[in-house]
């Protein structure tokens, strides 16, 4: 079986492709994991995939083989592995809510503060 290298870039573009199609298919919260949550290309062809929560891996592992299949082929190498992991720090980094949102971008730049004051902006 074919084993050719490829790039993390290679990688990430058909991960995205995969994600917009569980999208079309209606399967919106799988395909929001697909564009939060980019993999990482590691030694031996292993493809790391880093979650925030259990619920994500097991959607992940429960689409494997077909996730496995697409990637041998678009990438035409047969050796490729895919290793999720829960990392639960991540789930702190991202913002879900409005006010969680509001919060990031506060911290990014202070003055967004003083403009929702001045023109007495909801959120």
């Amino acid at each position: 079986m074919p084993k050719d290298e490829f790039s993390e870039k290679e990688l990430t573009k058909l991960w995205n492709n995969f994600g917009r199609k569980k999208e079309k298919q209606g399967e919106r919260f799988l395909a929001s994991t697909f564009s939060m949550h980019k993999p990482k290309l590691e030694k031996g062809f292993v493809i790391a995939v880093e979650v925030p929560n259990q619920g994500m891996q097991v959607d992940l592992e429960r689409i494997r083989v077909p996730l496995l299949e697409y990637f041998h082929e678009g990438l035409n190498n047969y050796s490729i592995d895919i290793k999720v992991t829960v990392n639960e720090i991540i789930s702190d980094e991202l913002a879900y809510t409005k006010e969680d949102k509001y919060k990031k971008l506060k911290e990014k730049n202070p003055l967004i503060d003083l403009l929702r004051t001045k023109f007495d902006l909801d959120l």
